[in-house]
């Protein structure tokens, strides 16, 4: 190729460029109003028609590829031509003199990276530029390795440019289908090859070769801008002359001119027409025309303003002014804007964070952790809240906990117990993170407001067998930026069976956007007690990139305060030591302690209950195990003397998603049983009674909400008469009861319903009660029970936690026995003594608020209602309303204490009044 033709060809790609512009898109870039007004001007005066095949030259629409070494062979001016600098990865840096030359001549620099990009750019060259391309050619048949890696580079690499600066990708046409199906056409705005993949875009440049002619330039989804690559020809004093007439022509020529036919104005070059084109924007006029001397121009009218701009290959560009002096340049743009597929706003959100990683070196954030949960005995959830400090640097993150308090109630930094800490297994793989392997699919829900930001929101569900998240993620739609996160963890198989998080976000700043709260919400399945737990972290403030980050969590490891390291296997706590200065003056990291397996607690106190005799002092001693014998199964034992009890809990069985659990107690001393005839207490059909109880369980997960468990239930009651019980009254015999228990349980967002039913059949029964009586039928020999229940705990506040419970049970052929009855752990009715009502269907509705006083004082308050039918009290429901309140204060040694007390309004005391009390007293001592 001879030095004039290098020269002529990118002006012969000007003229020829409307070959890739298709007539659809060619409105869509224009102004629509624009291109309407511009219609409006010339009807009846010509023929307007929009560009088609080899027609609408386009001055900016060819892009040059040079090397940094043409710095110094750049013409004075470029008017707004676009050139690549050619540069290998790693020497990024090595093209900053060229691109700063281009745009302090007025041209727009962008990159040409020829093989995989660094991880990011130096800021001063990222800063000028406009366009990257990044070119790969080094293989046909692409690794899986490779489209991990380019996804990871190509985020990078977004993450260290501004974001209005768009991404190529160069390769040849079989890379380039093997990288768009693996999704990497979301991660670059336009992809560069020799012939279109018709798959891409509904329109396409003419293919050539990178390194010696043209490449086509296609986008990866529609409105990405369609440019001619030219190679740059090494003769430097051709080079200037090019770019000079490109300039020349990127001046004259805008993107989207429309070819006009008989208007009023006409050129010509001796005697040969040439095609007069119309700029929509300004409603001037533009010719060129090929091979044509100055003095050989003509234009028609005379009067018209022309310039007149002499190419160096011979061409000229003419522009004629439109006389009226009209101006149309700030039309109104009108454009639908495009929705983002899922990959796009994904790849962009991982910029994003890529982006603000580079920003936030260490951060500081403080704020206030704290933990609900249900515990048997305790009046109102048992809540442990402290002061968290978070210090999070890029090696990695730690948790300091200071102002422990339990129930609000201060016990010192030193002096709470190192308890478990029991999490679900960690996830492999978060949502929306880049992987070698798709762990997820991603479906766009389309777009919401969240607190006045403008969001995609994204749905994920995870793929394969693992233990993974799914839910929604709403991500800014200017900055791409997390807004809020909402993942359920599936196919758990820890003591952990439900876990979900819901994650709020605040801005910063422009780019950065940080955790402002988070709440997690899980059941654990525990040895005897499945309990709801809620987690809620409040950050009321961030310190970005302190500077004496590393003196501060230094001095938190010299402290007396919990620490807590976030680990591959989940949190560990720090082993308590002063911190040591090392070398690069950072307290030496300290060792993570061996996790806590065993907790043991001392209960002891009084109850006064009116179907007790005198005031009933328990004490007793409780062993939690939660890796017995190193089998990962839970123990729970607890013996008080009189009471015993013992249950086991294995969260997975066999590896499974099974859990079996089961359970036993027995009691020592026979409690009163009194029998109700229209309210009134009939003393003589009172007995003494003593159970136990034996039962197994499986449950098994049905999705990430729903879970089904199975069990069998054996139950054990020794009867015998009251000292007031009439001779003549039979007493049942002592007999067990064999049962099977289903339970459908369904959790969400703190929510917790379960539906129940327990049939069951007696074993030895025989006739019982008082001489011609009815109380003993054939038919209660066997029996069933069912309910359902909804309860939901909630943190208002650190110093405020409330719960609620509404339960309904109903049941067939139940008698005095098999009734359903309100006790003072099991199935409470604040003020009521055990067994005082025995009801066979009915609802109950439950209500608690605890309030952390002061750091020494918790007060808790509670409001119950039953509706129940209790044949003892005549035909249709009843209402029973129960009061109480508790006071829990913090004793010596390290004691909890704690007060209740119960008011039950239409409680029946032993003479037959309304209206009973049941006070307990119970000290609690964890060590």
């Amino acid at each position: 190729m001879t030095n004039r033709e290098a020269f002529r060809t990118p002006a012969a790609s000007i003229a020829r460029l409307s070959r890739v512009q298709g007539t659809m898109r060619r409105v869509g870039s224009l102004g629509i109003s624009r291109l309407f007004v511009a219609l409006l001007l010339t009807a009846g005066m010509c023929e307007v028609r929009l560009a088609s095949a080899d027609e609408a030259p386009c001055g900016r629409c060819v892009v040059v590829v040079a090397s940094p070494a043409h710095a110094d062979r750049l013409p004075p001016r470029l008017s707004g031509v676009e050139i690549l600098v050619r540069v290998r990865p790693g020497g990024e840096a090595a093209g900053r003199q060229m691109v700063e030359a281009v745009v302090e001549r007025g041209g727009r620099a962008g990159l040409l990276i020829e093989g995989l990009p660094g991880r990011d750019l130096p800021p001063a060259i990222a800063s000028a530029l406009e366009t990257v391309v990044i070119r790969i050619d080094d293989a046909l048949v692409v690794p899986v390795e490779l489209h991990y890696d380019l996804k990871t580079r190509l985020t990078a690499l977004r993450a260290s440019l501004p974001r209005h600066v768009p991404i190529g990708i160069a390769a040849p046409d079989a890379m380039l289908g093997d990288l768009l199906a693996h999704d990497i056409g979301a991660y670059a705005d336009f992809v560069v090859g020799r012939s279109p993949p018709s798959m891409l875009v509904p329109w396409w440049f003419d293919a050539g070769e990178l390194s010696e002619v043209a490449t086509a330039v296609r986008g990866t989804h529609s409105g990405a801008p369609a440019r001619s690559l030219w190679q740059a020809p090494r003769d430097g004093e051709v080079l200037t002359r090019m770019l000079a007439d490109l300039a020349a022509a990127a001046a004259i020529l805008p993107e989207g001119l429309v070819l006009v036919h008989g208007a009023s104005v006409r050129v010509a070059c001796g005697e040969r027409q040439s095609d007069v084109w119309l700029d929509p924007e300004t409603l001037d006029h533009v010719s060129w025309i090929d091979d044509c001397q100055t003095s050989l121009l003509r234009v028609t009218p005379a009067d018209r303003a022309a310039e007149v701009v002499a190419l160096s290959t011979g061409d000229l560009l003419v522009s004629i002014r439109e006389s009226t002096g009209e101006r149309f340049a700030e039309g109104i743009d009108v454009r639908a804007p495009r929705l983002l597929t899922v990959q796009e706003v994904i790849a962009r959100h991982q910029a994003a964070v890529a982006r603000q990683a580079s920003r936030v070196r260490t951060r500081i954030s403080s704020g206030t952790f704290t933990l609900t949960f249900e515990a048997p005995g305790f009046p109102a959830p048992v809540t442990i809240g402290s002061d968290a400090i978070i210090y999070s640097d890029r090696t990695r993150t730690e948790i300091e906990q200071r102002s422990i308090r339990v129930n609000g109630l201060a016990f010192g930094d030193r002096g709470v117990p190192r308890l478990p800490l029991i999490e679900p297994e960690r996830v492999v793989s978060a949502p929306l993170a880049i992987e070698l392997t798709d762990m997820y699919s991603y479906t766009l829900a389309g777009t919401e407001t969240v607190n006045g930001t403008p969001c995609y929101v994204v749905s994920f569900e995870p793929l394969g067998e693992r233990s993974l998240f799914k839910g929604k993620a709403w991500i800014a739609a200017d900055s791409f930026a997390l807004v809020k996160l909402a993942a359920t963890q599936v196919r758990l198989r820890g003591p952990i069976v439900y876990s979900e998080q819901v994650d709020r976000f605040e801005q910063f700043d422009e780019q950065i956007w940080l955790l402002r709260e988070s709440r997690v919400y899980q059941v654990y399945q525990g040895a005897a007690h499945r309990t709801p737990i809620e987690r809620v972290l409040a950050v009321h403030r961030h310190e970005i990139n302190a500077a004496d980050f590393t003196d501060r969590r230094a001095g938190a490891y010299a402290s007396g305060h919990v620490m807590l390291r976030d680990t591959a296997d989940g949190y560990r706590y720090l082993a308590r030591r002063s911190g040591l200065a090392g070398a690069a003056g950072d307290a030496i990291p300290p060792n993570i302690h061996g996790p806590a397996e065993r907790v043991r607690t001392i209960a002891a106190g009084m109850i006064v209950d009116p179907n007790i005799t005198r005031p009933l002092p328990f004490a007793g001693v409780n062993y939690v195990d939660f890796n017995l014998f190193g089998t990962g199964m839970q123990f729970n034992g607890f013996f008080g003397g009189t009471f015993g009890q013992l249950a086991f809990s294995l969260p997975s069985a066999g590896g499974s998603r099974w859990q079996l659990a089961g359970r036993a107690f027995a009691i020592a001393s026979s409690f009163n049983d009194r029998a109700f005839l229209e309210g009134r207490e009939q003393y003589e059909r009172n007995i003494r009674q003593r159970p136990a109880h034996l039962s197994v369980q499986g449950v098994r997960p049905l999705s990430e909400r729903v879970s089904l468990g199975v069990g069998y239930d054996l139950d054990y009651t020794h009867y015998a008469p009251a000292e007031s019980t009439d001779p003549a009254f039979v007493v049942p015999a002592s007999h067990l009861v064999h049962g099977v228990r289903v339970v459908v349980e369904a959790r969400k967002r703190g929510w917790n319903a379960s539906a129940w039913w327990a049939p069951a059949v007696r074993q030895a029964w025989r006739d019982w009660g008082a001489p011609g009586s009815d109380e003993y039928r054939l038919e209660h020999r066997d029996f069933q029970r069912y309910g359902a229940s909804l309860a939901r705990s909630i943190v208002l506040t650190p110093a405020l936690v409330a719960r609620g419970e509404a339960a309904w049970m109903g049941g067939h052929d139940l008698d005095r026995f098999s009734r359903y009855s309100f006790g003072a752990f099991d199935n409470p009715l604040r003020g009521y003594p055990s067994a005082l009502i025995r009801y066979d269907r009915g609802a109950v509705l439950r209500g608690a608020m605890a309030w952390s006083a002061s750091s020494r004082l918790r007060l808790d308050g509670f409001a119950d209602a039953a509706f129940v039918h209790d044949p003892g009290f005549g035909e249709g429901l009843h209402r029973f309303t129960g009061i109480g309140m508790a006071v829990e204060a913090p004793a010596p040694f390290g004691t909890l204490l704690a007060a209740e007390w119960g008011f039950g309004v239409q409680g029946r005391r032993n003479d037959g009044r309304r209206g009973t009390h049941v006070f307990r007293v119970t000290a609690y001592k964890i060590f």
